[in-house]
């Protein structure tokens, strides 16, 4: 037996209300806006901007590639640094965390537009790594502890990265005499190791006993954004 549905008209005041309904609560499914990309693993090396001539024009930040020449910047050039006008964090609010003189970030160049100034970019900043010792020449790398304990040496337990490049080198040892001789930093230093890796600059150079040592002019520590 076919049974035929039939539709009932509904009152005008229950088609208003499920109007209303619809455009308060949207269909399974949809979203709002999608939140910001996240940063990259790119590594910056980040300079204050000294010039004196008014903001926007002024006052933000000269950043490059670490271990890169070029850099390419917010407006798509490709040159030997950027400037941005601004640094935001990865919820593109202003960065809480100061930068001095060659802090080491994680970071995109996003581009940025001032009103009456046209793109200028920023830097959107993930990871903000504070130097210490005064190194300015080398390579920058990521060191980690391989966890690998020998009898004798040399011990290749260090493994270290290149920032920015698709280069890896295991070392023997690390000497960062250089770079700090503090107590306080060196304790830093080694729990980085056995962390997220510690981010120097220095450069390998061959031992006696055949072994391979990176020595650090500069390293760089975690610096946490203030509370606020």
């Amino acid at each position: 037996m076919r049974i035929a549905l039939a539709r009932a008209a509904l009152p005008a005041g229950l088609v208003v209300a499920a109007a209303l309904i619809v455009a308060l609560f949207p269909a399974a499914g949809q979203s709002g806006p999608p939140p910001p990309k996240l940063v990259g693993s790119s590594q910056y090396v980040v300079r204050p901007d000294p010039r004196l001539c008014p903001s926007p024009i002024c006052g933000g930040y000269w950043v490059a590639l670490a271990n890169r020449s070029r850099t390419r910047c917010a407006d798509g050039a490709v040159r030997p640094r950027c400037y941005v006008a601004l640094a935001v964090d990865e919820k593109r609010q202003p960065l809480q965390t100061g930068m001095s003189d060659g802090t080491l970030v994680r970071a995109d160049i996003d581009p940025w537009t001032f009103q009456g100034f046209g793109n200028l970019g920023a830097l959107v900043v993930a990871d903000v790594r504070a130097p210490i010792g005064r190194g300015t020449k080398g390579t920058y790398f990521k060191v980690r502890d391989l966890g690998i304990r020998c009898i004798r040496a040399p011990c290749f337990s260090l493994g270290a990265a290149k920032l920015n490049r698709p280069v890896k080198v295991t070392v023997s040892s690390l000497d960062l005499t250089l770079a700090t001789r503090l107590p306080k930093e060196w304790k830093r230093a080694e729990k980085e190791l056995t962390a997220a890796g510690l981010f120097l600059l220095g450069r390998v150079v061959k031992t006696s006993d055949a072994g391979w040592i990176l020595q650090a002019s500069r390293i760089y520590l975690p610096v946490t954004a203030p509370r606020g």
